[in-house]
Order: structure tokens, then C-alpha cells, then sequence
């Protein structure tokens, strides 16, 4: 039996990414977090930013568990707790296979949310699993360099033909993602309102902790610029394939993020599942979307200006290169790749 120590049943990318791999394994025990609500068959053990794991471990020992799957972000932990962890599992001769999420934390003001906190943890892994060529840089220049090995993040499937969709008119223009402020979205209603060639945007963003006032400002933007009949905004968290098969009728999809250290993106490769053509600001985040067209700047106008000059020809071979990427990264074949490793 392997142990799966992860956020789940809840909106959360992590707990979505753990889902979508685990049912592709036999015999995962999921180690969740505490205050989940219903946790759906998992073991709610663990909470959120503390160095106190006397539960996960009662849990490993209890159950004779030899091989550990950690799916980890510094909002679940910070380094220097799971560099405690790691250091408690390796004395136990547990081994220890996680995925870091993000590799380039440097925070100034927490010292003990700094990556270099769970160097000498994270040295005991049997492997760590990461998203891009550039985690595996950063991971070397901290000394940390046998044990790395680079698995792609997964992707939906295509759109079903059943599915339900969410119905607008004329030219669409779609992003999806948590509303969050370093999404961009204020900035893409902002562009959507000067431009010209396009007729509706639909934006499928759920709120979550973390949102704050940013929903607040999105209806001031839409009613400043008088585009409420052209703008959808939806806040739910609605069903994946009723998200994949919407945004699979829009002819673009923007994700105009602002920065993030994230390795990877989950709402993105929603829009990879949908096989529409996609524009990205910028950033390292989306340096492995091959097919994407990348935007000159990350503000308003500069989103806008790029999305203005977009020929069907782009958007054609965007299409294309999306389809050809998802088809190589469904989860099927990425669960292949992570269960090889754990043998």
C-alpha cells in the first residue's frame, strides 16, 4: 500500500492533480487534510501550516506502509516543517516519492518558507518529481541533484459530446481559473473592453480563499465599462466536463497571469483539455504549453493589443500544437510514468 499525502476533496489544483492520478493506481491510502468536511474515503491527519506530524506517522506505522507519496506547495507546509517530515520518514526507513509544485519560493519575510529550509529533507527522497527543466535547475544549484526527475502535469480528457455547456454568442473569447489576483483576470475584462473583433467573453472563475475584493472589482470593471451583456462571470465551481466542453467552443482562451512561482498551471491545461487555441501572458508558468501564443506584456493594454493582432492562421496552428499536447499528457500516461518510478 502506498500512503498519498495531499490536500483533497476540496477546490484545490492539488487535490484535483492527486484525483485524477490515484485513480489510475491500486492501493492508495489517502493521508488528507484536517477540516476537509467529507473526505471521501481519505484519513484526515494533517493541518495546514504546522510542523506537527505524529498523526501521518501513527497512520504509516500503523498500517506497515514502506512508500510515501507527498504532493506539495508551501501553503500546505512550509519548507522548514517539511523538511522535519522528511527527516522523521527517512529515520523510519519510509520511502519518500513528492512532487514540488514550487521550487522557487525566496520569500523574504518568512525565512522558514524558503526552499533552502528542507535541503538536507529533501535529500533523503527516493525521488522528487517535478513539472519543468527549470525546477530541476533550481534544485541543482542547491546541491540537489540524483534524485530529481521531471514528470509533465497531466491533462483532461477531450470534451465529451454529452457534456452540458454554457452557451454564449457570437466571437468567444474564455479563461478559466480560481478568481484570484495574480490571475489577471481584472486586467483581461479591462483589454476584453477595447476590443473590437470579439463579442463575448466567458470567464469561468470560481472564487476561494484567497479572492478577497478581486470579485468585488471584476463587477465594477464589467459595469465601468458597460459590457455586462457581453460578459459571463461564473463563480461556481461547475463539473469539469461542463467546463472543458464550454471553453472548447470558445474560438481563444487567455491566461493572463501576473506572476506566480507555481511550476505549473492546472487551469491552463483545462484549456489544453478543451483543444481551443490559447494565448498566455509572458512567464515561466506556461514555458511548456508548446502551442500557445505568447502575448507581449502581462497589463491591460498589452493584452489587449496582442489579442487584437491574432490571425486565424495563429489560431489555427495554436489548436493544432494544444490538441497534439493534450493527447501525449493524459493522465493515464503520466500515472505510467509516476508508478515505474515507485517500483
Amino acid at each position: 500500500m502506498i500512503a498519498w499525502i495531499t490536500t483533497w476533496n476540496i477546490k484545490c489544483g492539488i487535490a484535483t492533480y492527486s484525483r485524477s492520478l490515484i485513480e489510475h493506481f491500486d492501493d492508495v491510502l489517502v493521508l488528507a487534510q484536517k477540516g476537509e468536511g467529507d473526505v471521501d474515503q481519505a484519513i484526515p491527519c494533517w493541518k495546514r501550516d504546522t510542523p506537527y506530524f505524529e498523526e501521518i506517522i501513527a497512520q504509516i506505522i500503523s498500517r506497515n506502509i514502506d512508500t510515501v507519496v507527498i504532493q506539495h506547495q508551501p501553503g500546505l507546509f512550509r519548507f522548514k516543517f517539511l523538511n522535519i517530515l522528511l527527516l522523521k520518514l527517512a529515520e523510519l526507513e519510509i520511502k519518500v516519492f513528492i512532487t514540488l509544485h514550487n521550487t522557487r519560493d525566496r520569500s523574504l519575510i518568512f525565512p522558514s518558507k524558503r526552499i533552502e529550509k528542507a535541503v538536507d529533507g529533501l535529500s533523503t527522497c527516493s525521488t522528487i518529481m517535478v513539472h519543468r527543466e527549470s525546477d530541476v535547475e533550481n534544485l541543482s544549484s542547491l546541491g540537489i541533484k540524483g534524485n530529481v526527475v521531471m514528470i509533465p502535469h497531466g491533462v483532461y480528457p477531450p470534451p465529451s459530446n454529452k457534456a452540458e455547456t454554457i452557451q454564449m454568442h457570437g466571437r468567444t473569447l474564455g479563461t478559466f481559473g480560481f478568481l484570484l489576483p495574480h490571475k489577471g483576470q481584472l486586467e483581461l475584462i479591462d483589454a476584453f473592453s477595447k476590443l473590437d473583433n470579439w463579442d463575448s467573453l466567458l470567464m469561468l472563475c470560481a472564487t476561494r480563499e484567497g479572492t478577497g475584493n478581486t470579485l468585488t472589482k471584476a463587477n465594477a470593471l464589467i459595469k465601468k465599462h458597460n459590457i455586462g451583456k457581453n460578459v459571463k462571470l461564473i463563480t461556481d465551481f461547475i463539473d469539469d466536463e461542463v467546463a472543458i466542453a464550454s471553453l472548447a467552443n470558445c474560438e481563444l482562451l487567455a491566461f493572463p497571469y501576473q506572476n506566480t512561482k507555481e511550476s505549473a498551471s492546472g487551469a491552463v491545461r483545462m484549456g489544453v483539455a478543451s483543444g481551443s487555441a490559447i494565448a498566455v501572458t509572458p512567464i515561466p508558468i506556461f514555458d511548456d504549453i508548446d502551442g500557445a501564443i505568447k502575448m507581449s506584456g502581462n497589463s491591460a493594454n498589452q493584452i489587449a493589443s496582442s489579442i487584437s493582432v491574432i490571425t486565424d492562421s495563429q489560431i489555427k496552428e495554436s489548436e493544432e500544437k494544444i490538441i497534439n499536447l493534450r493527447d501525449s499528457l493524459q493522465w493515464d500516461n503520466i500515472s505510467l510514468q509516476i508508478q515505474a518510478l515507485l517500483k
